[in-house]
């Protein structure tokens, strides 16, 4: 790990490696250092799911960076393939979006004025209209509940374990330099630039080494806080807790996402069902709960009854990166004119990781942009994005 790297990347969840495969392909010599194994944090955790983007120009920064990941994830998935031959299971699957409170049917209503101008295509459904999507759904719907069913045909999915496995491939294949089980120890600085990296094994067969490269991007997801505090820097990333079931069918009920409130299912091409999720701010505790587990299970069985008779695979947690404003941090980390961050994504590091890839290669190389990136800099004030966003990728 002695030798001297164009670019060290601190983080192996989907923002870094996706930061190291956009710098590996313009031929810098790459490293990527992660503490854990790598992709097997908040990013594996996660459910994929890809609400559509902007279809004409955008002035807000965030649905500008949503935008260009929507542009960006079937060119990628398409490339990944290519060059892996790992299929991510990107698919343009559509979403349906469900409302049973009167509180629900609100946030649906400011979701169709969003909708309408982004200019994402949507349609409000009959119960009559679902039941033919989804016959197993129906048994929910009831004419008292004043239930509301909208349908956007552009959200999209991917299966995030094996979107890191093409990621990893594809770093592997560029000739990245991956160190696992790795922790940044300590920066040496000089000045208005970092110099090196002290590494500390988490293995006991690995020993302490320094890493020195011309540029360093900190993409350490949750874990960003503690490691900038050692440079005197103060970024608002906090970890908020989700938790997820995995149901294993012999076939999918439903092909699309269903999305209820801050809840979820999403299908996978092999017939499982992923069920989230939630928002907890517990610190560094990532655990399962009994209470979140039973939630969880009764909304599945209340949406899908057959989740009743299906086999519970899985339970588990990740750790998002929360960011005070809701802006993930992008750009150059000040006062160091050689230090990057790209962190803080919150419960959209999967579905913004495309862009933060290009955008931050781009930035690194001293290009201009192909979004400003002055509205997520690290020292700024709340910066309030000019559109309701009502629905959120996990």
């Amino acid at each position: 790990m002695n030798s001297h790297f164009d670019l060290a990347v601190l983080g192996g969840g989907v923002v870094g490696l996706s930061i190291a495969a956009q710098c590996a392909k313009r031929n810098w010599r790459v490293c990527l250092v992660e503490r854990g194994e790598i992709g097997k944090e908040s990013s594996w955790a996660g459910a994929g799911i890809l609400p559509a983007g902007a279809t004409h120009h955008v002035d807000d920064p965030i649905e500008q960076l949503r935008q260009l990941s929507d542009q960006l994830h079937e060119q990628w998935a398409r490339w990944l393939f290519e060059l892996t031959k790992i299929d991510n299971e990107y698919r343009r699957s559509g979403g349906l979006y469900v409302a049973r409170s009167p509180a629900e049917r609100a946030t649906l209503k400011a979701n169709c004025y969003w909708w309408d101008e982004l200019g994402i295509g949507y349609q409000r459904l009959s119960q009559d209209r679902v039941s033919r999507l989804s016959p197993v759904l129906f048994p929910l719907w009831d004419d008292s509940q004043e239930t509301q069913f909208y349908w956007v045909q552009r959200d999209a999915k991917l299966r995030n374990t094996r979107h890191l496995a093409a990621l990893k491939a594809a770093c592997e294949i560029l000739n990245v330099k991956l160190f696992d089980h790795t922790e940044v120890i300590g920066f040496h600085t000089q000045g208005s630039e970092i110099q090196g990296l002290d590494c500390g094994a988490t293995l006991s067969n690995q020993v302490q080494s320094r890493v020195v490269a011309d540029r360093y991007c900190i993409a350490t997801g949750a874990w960003t806080a503690p490691l900038l505090g050692s440079l005197g820097i103060d970024a608002g990333i906090y970890p908020v807790r989700g938790q997820m079931q995995l149901y294993r069918f012999d076939q999918a009920p439903f092909r699309f996402v269903l999305n209820e409130g801050h809840r979820y299912m999403v299908p996978r091409e092999d017939g499982r069902v992923l069920v989230g999720s939630c928002e907890e701010e517990v610190g560094f505790v990532k655990a399962t709960t009994q209470e979140m587990m039973r939630q969880l299970t009764q909304w599945a069985i209340g949406v899908c009854p057959a989740i009743a008779e299906a086999e519970l695979e899985m339970q588990w947690s990740g750790l998002r990166p929360g960011s005070i404003d809701g802006f993930p941090y992008l750009g150059t980390l000040h006062p160091y004119k050689n230090a990057f961050i790209a962190a803080g994504h919150f419960r959209h590091g999967l579905h913004w990781s495309t862009a933060t890839g290009l955008l931050m290669a781009q930035h690194m190389a001293g290009e201009s942009a192909s979004i400003d990136l002055e509205p997520f800099r690290i020292q700024r004030g709340n910066v309030p994005s000019q559109t309701a966003r009502a629905v959120d990728s996990p």
